[in-house]
């Protein structure tokens, strides 16, 4: 280092001013300052730098020493730098540049940077200098840029935003801002509010009781408040407003203003109202209580949206509380049982002697008697709100709604449940002395409802046609078994409604709400069938464009029906088991399992026990889809079921085509009674289908040739497969021709002779080859 740098100058000074504790600072913070320190003389030549400036220009120390500090300026800067030198040189002072002179400072390897920086004259043995302190603002431009481009976003939402009136108080009450939705929901202009106190949109009973200012108190010492209330706009009409006032504090957390957030709920206000009237126009028309209970929960879901609700109502002779749950469709019949509650150790207890609401955010935090909210964990509820029922100053008991998730109900809810609450207890009051007949009442009505059930099975299986003792033994075991989760395997011969039947199991099971899905395993090719079965991600295999979900993650919380599942491949059977077992799935190319939870039915027209002897169906699957065998039994076996069948299928198509069909022939229906329909309901729907279309009156028009033809084919096939049958027929029917002189119709014909239709043998003639030569 030369003479004229200063620590040198420093170290040659006298002892009695410059201490070598001193001169050792100053070494240290030049070595490992965290900002660039450059010293140049007054031509600009740079004389030293810390390691800092090396780092943070990319040179190395003999790359600058002794260069002029314009190179570290970019050139578009650098013919002006000379003239700031020259002034500075004139006038040299500690001097703060670049933050309002976007200043850059100009890498080794052409790239660019912001910086700050301090100028600081010193004298030298060798003359004036300069010492630069450089600071990289790299980092907080980008934090200024990041602030400036958040508020313009803020103000762009808060502008686009003409729902919400959104704007700030000061600590007074005034409005410091003003947003487009403030102005549609109040009718203010910014320069008309700016400045006001917010008590201006109040109305005139809450300004005189000095509501606002309570308002603001309650905020500063809550943090929070939430109310509703009228409010009044600038034409003088008023509007129910839901309204947020929130505390805005400083890092001391002393409050230095407020945020507001108001919202136009009159509509909202106008609904609630009309459920209130709609219950107690309901409620007060009914005496009986078990009716009463669809009516409330009906109700309350649109105001208190829950997952469940209770009524408990205390009982003088037993001193407890007896509780029923409601229904949240309104069908009353599938409530759990009554639970009686002790008063003085649950939730509903409490609500009841204290004629206050009470909100637990999670039930299971109840400190008294755990079996008082056993009812309520068992069927998954979480959090909860129970409102007194007090009519006349009596208490009646506790109105509860629930939810299976924490912290769902507010204050507010408490209010609205408890609107209803007033409404309800005055009903039961009415009803409680109607309840032996209302216990009656509901004891006839579940004997009716188990007499109807046992009488009229088929009336659940609206979609299922027939009254024959085979088919109502397969409704029975289906309805036996839909209830449970049971796999379900449906054996028959095609066209016998095992879709319909799997249809059934479904809307009668649990996940009736839940989705329906079906596929076809042979109407599927086997390349792609393991795809629509699991899913695939994008780029799984060629011609996987987008990612695809699978039927069993579709079916997900339904059921799956599997039709024709013994096409299944080899192959994919072990994949299909694996998902029914672990509940779980991955798509192709897929790396993490899906869980599913599916109700499986399969049916099949192939004999899957031969396919298991053959080793062409896995056993293991087998026994995994044969946890509850259906047999759907063909229609030869049903004869009773075709008129009512065939009722059906002409109604339905005749209404479909717009035609009006009265009459089926008596020995129509009894051709199609005798006939054995090999391909089932399918075949017998298809037939009558084409029987519709062909009618031209009022009067079914039954192609029975067509079954004729078709009986003589099979027959003709029987004979076919037999030659020496077949050489036998022929030889009997030459020997008619012979014996007709050749005539085939008429009387005497040949036809007649062999009891045949003279179309009919003339289609055996030429079947079997029999020229004219050999019979004339």
């Amino acid at each position: 280092m030369g003479p004229d740098f200063p620590r040198h100058e420093a170290a040659s000074a006298p002892q009695g001013t410059q201490s070598s504790f001193a001169q050792a600072t100053i070494e240290h913070l030049f070595e490992f300052s965290p900002d660039a320190i450059l010293i140049s003389d007054e031509r600009g030549v740079m004389r030293a730098a810390n390691p800092r400036t090396l780092e943070m220009f990319g040179y190395a120390s003999e790359e600058l020493i002794g260069q002029l500090v314009d190179m570290l300026v970019p050139a578009r800067f650098r013919s002006g730098h000379p003239i700031h030198r020259e002034n500075y040189s004139a006038h040299p002072r500690a001097r703060q540049m670049g933050a309002a002179m976007n200043l850059c400072g100009l890498r080794k390897d052409g790239s660019e940077f912001p910086v700050d920086i301090m100028l600081k004259p010193i004298d030298t043995e060798a003359g004036h200098a300069v010492v630069s302190f450089i600071r990289d603002t790299t980092d907080q431009r980008a934090a200024l840029d990041a602030l400036r481009t958040h508020d313009l976003r803020l103000s762009s939402i808060l502008d686009s935003i003409d729902e919400y009136a959104i704007y700030l108080l000061d600590l007074n009450g005034n409005v410091l801002t003003w947003n487009p939705g403030a102005e549609q929901i109040k009718g203010y202009k910014a320069g008309e509010v700016l400045g006001q106190h917010f008590s201006r949109f109040f109305i005139h009973d809450d300004i005189e009781s000095g509501y606002p200012a309570e308002l603001l108190s309650r905020a500063a010492r809550l943090e929070r408040v939430e109310e509703e209330g009228w409010r009044v706009r600038k034409d003088g009409t008023r509007f129910w407003a839901n309204c947020v006032l929130t505390a805005i504090r400083d890092s001391a957390g002393a409050v230095t203003g407020y945020s507001k957030v108001t919202r136009d709920v009159t509509e909202s206000k106008k609904a609630q109202e009309a459920v209130i009237l709609q219950l107690s126009t309901v409620l007060l028309a009914n005496v009986d209580i078990r009716k009463l209970l669809g009516a409330i929960s009906v109700s309350i879901q649109q105001m208190v949206p829950h997952d469940a609700a209770t009524l408990a109502l205390f009982d003088e002779e037993s001193g407890k509380l007896q509780v029923q749950f409601l229904s949240s469709d309104g069908n009353v019949e599938d409530r759990p049982p009554e639970v009686q509650l002790d008063p003085k150790a649950s939730p509903s207890g409490q609500a009841f002697r204290s004629r206050q609401p009470l909100i637990l955010n999670r039930i299971e935090s109840w400190p008294f008697a755990p079996e008082s909210i056993q009812h309520l964990t068992a069927v998954g509820m979480v959090s909860g709100l129970w409102v007194p029922l007090i009519h006349r100053e009596r208490t009646l008991g506790a109105l509860a709604v629930f939810s299976r998730a924490p912290n769902t109900f507010t204050q507010h809810d408490a209010v609205l449940l408890g609107q209803v609450a007033g409404q309800v207890a005055m009903a039961v009051n009415n009803a409680l002395s109607f309840k032996q007949l209302a216990e009656l009442r509901e004891r006839l009505h579940q004997e009716k409802k188990y007499l109807e059930d046992e009488i009229n099975v088929d009336n659940q299986f609206e979609d299922i046609v027939g009254e024959s003792t085979g088919l109502r033994s397969v409704l029975r075991e289906i309805a036996t078994v839909a209830p449970t989760d049971a796999t379900v395997l449906i054996q028959g011969e095609t066209g016998t409604g095992k879709e319909l039947l799997a249809r059934a199991i479904h809307r009668l099971s649990p996940r009736v709400e839940r989705t329906f899905i079906k596929l076809n395993c042979a109407a599927i090719p086997a390349g792609l069938l393991e795809s629509e079965l699991f899913g695939h991600e994008k780029g799984a295999f060629t011609g996987a464009i987008a990612r695809k979900i699978g039927r069993l993650e579709l079916a997900h919380e339904g059921t799956l029906f599997l039709d024709e599942v013994g096409e299944l491949s080899l192959d994919l059977q072990p994949k299909l088991l694996r998902a029914l077992q672990e509940r779980e799935i991955e798509r192709i190319g897929g790396t993490r399992p899906i869980p599913v939870n599916v109700r499986l039915i399969a049916a099949t027209n192939r004999d899957l026990v031969q396919m298991v002897a053959e080793k062409q169906f896995r056993s293991d699957l087998f026994y995994r889809l044969k946890v509850f065998p259906v047999l759907a039994p063909p229609l030869r076996e049903r004869a009773s079921d075709i008129p009512v069948l065939v009722r059906h299928f002409v109604e339905r198509h005749s209404r479909r085509m717009g035609k009006t069909i009265q009459t089926i022939p008596d020995e129509a229906m009894e051709a199609l009674v005798r006939w054995k329909w090999p391909g089932n309901i399918r075949e017998l729907e298809n037939f009558l289908e084409r029987a519709v279309i062909l009618s031209r009156g009022p009067v079914l028009f039954v192609p029975l040739a067509e079954l004729e033809s078709m009986e003589e084919e099979e027959g003709d096939s029987a004979v076919s497969a037999n030659p020496t049958l077949q050489a036998a027929e022929r030889d009997h029917i030459l020997r008619a021709l012979r014996d007709a002189k050749g005539m085939i119709g008429g009387p005497t014909g040949a036809a007649a002779r062999l009891g045949l239709k003279r179309t009919t043998l003339n289609s055996k003639i030429k079947k079997l080859g029999i020229e004219r030569s050999d019979y004339m």
